[in-house]
């Protein structure tokens, strides 16, 4: 029975380090652009111990004004599609870009925005829509003319999503695929705080600080009684 006890307290104290792990990269994100936070749902199995699953937070964060031209938020739930060196696609809300040596839209890991939108070196402004529609203008007298467009997209059950670091997000087979998202719109000049809620946070910290805590007493109450049914029998 002891050791059943031991058992469990032990398990729970290993969720709960578990659920602890994603708080603190939580809070360690908190300044980072576009950064979705990831929670540790937890629930108790029949056998009393507790289990859980990771998600990730899709709400919104609040958008800040940059006035970078190459700056985007997105105002809706929609994702932007960036192409990897290894020709996979993954999807963020980190819309702080910039411009690589070849002159094409690149995160700040040099991911290409979309399927490839090159802007030429020499133009007099630079113009992104609410559509995502990409136009350049190259002298004060030329017209706009459009280089390219960034899709938004969506998912079925975002939360699902599955984060391969860097800010990037991978869809999965409960997340469902990427669809057209027709409804977030693009606000140029703009970036989006990480939705992270550090009260909540640091409520969050006490909570499992006060479980970890009470684990570990009642595996020490187990421990002694033990060793003092020992130290009987001797």
């Amino acid at each position: 029975m002891l050791d059943m006890i031991m058992k469990i307290a032990a398990a729970n104290a290993n969720k709960q380090y578990e659920s602890l792990e994603n708080v603190s990269l939580n809070v360690a994100n908190y300044n980072t652009t576009g950064y979705k936070a990831k929670r540790f749902e937890q629930f108790l199995t029949v056998d009393d111990r507790l289990d859980g699953v990771t998600r990730i937070d899709a709400g919104k964060g609040d958008l800040m004004t940059t006035k970078r031209e190459l700056d985007i938020g997105v105002d809706g739930f929609g994702y932007i599609p960036v192409t990897q060196p290894d020709g996979t696609i993954a999807y963020t809300r980190d819309g702080s870009f910039t411009l690589n040596s070849q002159g094409y839209i690149v995160n700040m890991r040099g991911d290409i925005v979309g399927e490839g939108i090159k802007v030429p070196i020499d133009y007099e402004k630079f113009q992104i829509k609410a559509d995502g529609s990409v136009l350049v203008k190259t002298t004060k007298q030329a017209d706009f003319t459009p280089l390219g467009k960034i899709n938004l997209v969506k998912f079925s059950v975002p939360e699902k999503l599955k984060s391969i670091g860097y800010n990037k997000l991978m869809p999965t087979d409960e997340s469902g695929a990427a669809a057209p998202d027709t409804e977030s719109k693009i606000k140029q000049g703009f970036l989006e705080r990480a939705n992270v809620k550090i009260h909540g946070q640091i409520e969050q910290i006490l909570r499992l600080n006060a479980s970890l805590i009470s684990n570990m007493r009642i595996i020490k109450f187990a421990d002694d009684l033990y060793r003092q049914s020992i130290n009987l029998r001797q």
